[in-house]
């Protein structure tokens, strides 16, 4: 149940942007537990629309909440080491490789993990919303939030370790060998066929053995999918990620598959 407004100042709220919606969570920190999750659909929202329309759904007030977290899975990114990286030059990065544009302001996360920085850009529009928001407001690009977390999970890992997130049409894939990020980047695809060319294509490129490399999926995805199925097919070692025994969960929220909100539980733990 959604928490009364009186007791928001004692709850975390994550909203969550991507191209098809925005999704939320709410973390009780008194009792440590994940207490409400909700997914609403809509062509690329902005933080202002996913805002409003969470405070008139429950009749609260965002800026009530004792921290609020805005994931933006819906922009380009590049992850630079930091040791490179021009903070004033930036945006630079982005329109180096083609994803920069006007109308947009560039900001970065700082990955101490991984000793680099994921560069994004955001709309002006929402710039301009999360600037006018009150209380503690945070904003990080989810794929700082995805990597961050995955490698503090899988920092004594001594060999590679590839990470598939998907977000259809879309998915980000992620290598990591212990502390270090081998590999980031977002592919589309139309068809299982697609997805797998891309898989595989980048195990090669990456001088890893598909029958080795262990390869787990997470986000929108269903463990006897036909993605996995075609993708079994050349991968031997295929997982799902699994829950922190540590991680709390409302009964509600305990039906849906953990790796479906990865992001959306990890955004608090993660130490950007």
């Amino acid at each position: 149940m959604f928490p009364e407004a009186v007791t928001l100042n004692n709850n975390e709220i994550t909203i969550q942007l991507s191209l098809d919606g925005f999704s939320y969570s709410v973390y009780d920190k008194t009792r440590r537990k994940y207490i409400h999750l909700e997914r609403i659909s809509g062509q690329n929202p902005s933080v202002r629309t996913a805002v409003e329309e969470i405070e008139s759904k429950h009749s609260c007030e965002i800026a009530g909440f004792g921290r609020t977290i805005i994931l933006f899975d819906n922009c380009p990114n590049t992850f630079v080491p930091a040791a490179i990286l021009q903070n004033r030059a930036k945006s630079k990065y982005l329109d180096f490789l083609g994803i920069g544009g006007g109308n947009r302001t560039t900001a970065l996360d700082f990955l101490n993990v991984a000793e680099a920085n994921n560069v994004f850009s955001i709309t002006n529009d929402d710039a301009a919303t999360l600037s006018e928001m009150q209380g503690d407001t945070r904003f990080h690009h989810a794929a700082s939030v995805l990597v961050s977390s995955l490698i503090k999970t899988n920092i004594h890992h001594n060999e590679p370790v590839i990470h598939i997130n998907v977000k259809s049409p879309q998915f980000d894939m992620i290598a990591t060998k212990g502390c270090n990020l081998l590999f980031h980047n977002v592919f589309n695809f139309k068809t299982k066929e697609d997805f797998l060319y891309f898989l595989l294509f980048t195990i090669d490129q990456l001088h890893l053995d598909a029958g080795s490399v262990p390869v787990y999926f997470l986000g929108l995805i269903e463990e006897k999918s036909q993605i996995v199925e075609l993708a079994s097919r050349y991968i031997r070692d295929i997982r799902f990620v699994r829950r922190d025994n540590d991680m709390s969960f409302a009964q509600e929220i305990e039906k849906t598959p953990y790796f479906h909100n990865y992001l959306l539980f990890n955004s608090i733990t993660c130490e950007l």
